[in-house]
């Protein structure tokens, strides 16, 4: 038993432009020599055009699908070949570029900060307890995809990490510490023209003050020495919302937005991200 080659189905050739996305019909006749012969034989003959292969004409133009159908009798067949050039495919799955969406996400936060890096606070210098102001804290969101040969161990590894260094997502530089590691999702084992691979997904979250946690300094304690005493009013009452301090511990005496000190800790694992499949 075997597969032949007769010649290309001059009359299903087809071409289409839609806002410049190219679209392409063609087809291949094949005969077979025993009706034991399957699709799958005729799919496998060396003639018939990979997923992700080039069209012959528009070399931009990759081939998405095939269909094969027995069309006369048991003996011809017709393999029917699409391509379009609106995504960039290669035969080896493995040598595809990275693909990036971009979104953006809503989230809330505290509002004790504004706009010019001086404390949120009333008209005495005190902060809002009770309830805490709040604000729109917008994040572009970039989720990269990649078809990867394995369950990438390394990748796994920056959850919740940000970035030690600057780095190029999608074009954009990205300066150290703006960029923090998300969701990582990898699909499970999926084969391509004898290529076996992962599609592995993963959201970069990107926060223009950094991640950082900037907590503002306020309490109820002031440190005196080596120890902590409680803060009381002039009137040795104790204050009914937290009082600011300097950073040192100590109280600041007749405090104001300008004078709100915050606080930095670093609270991710610091990697880099110039090691992530992003090509």
């Amino acid at each position: 038993m075997s597969v032949e080659y007769i010649g290309e189905d001059y009359n299903v050739r087809s071409a289409t432009n839609t806002r410049g996305v190219r679209s392409y019909v063609r087809a291949g006749k094949y005969r077979t020599t025993s009706q034991s012969d399957t699709e799958y034989d005729v799919g496998s003959h060396a003639n018939v055009p990979l997923i992700g292969s080039p069209h012959p004409s528009d070399p931009f133009a990759y081939c998405i699908q095939l269909t094969v159908a027995n069309e006369h009798p048991w003996a011809g067949w017709l393999v029917t070949a699409q391509y379009t050039s609106e995504n960039v495919l290669d035969p080896n799955p493995l040598f595809e570029p990275a693909t990036f969406d971009w979104d953006f996400e809503q989230f809330e936060r505290v509002a004790d900060v504004d706009r010019n890096g001086d404390g949120i606070t009333n008209s005495a210098g005190d902060i809002f307890t009770d309830p805490p102001l709040m604000r729109d804290d917008s994040r572009p969101i970039c989720t990269v995809t990649k078809n990867l040969a394995a369950v990438p161990t390394a990748i796994l590894t920056y959850q919740d990490a940000v970035n030690s260094s600057a780095f190029v997502l999608d074009g954009l530089t990205i300066a150290a510490g703006l960029a923090k590691m998300n969701r990582v999702s990898v699909s499970r084992k999926q084969i391509r023209n004898g290529f076996t691979f992962r599609v592995v997904t993963f959201d970069i979250h990107l926060q223009r003050d950094g991640w950082d946690l900037k907590p503002l300094d306020y309490g109820f304690r002031a440190k005196s020495g080596s120890d902590r005493t409680a803060i009381t009013n002039t009137d040795g009452t104790e204050p009914r919302v937290p009082v600011l301090l300097n950073g040192s511990g100590a109280v600041i005496s007749n405090p104001t937005s300008a004078s709100a000190v915050y606080l930095s800790y670093d609270v991710y694992y610091a990697l880099d991200f110039n090691l992530l499949p992003l090509t």
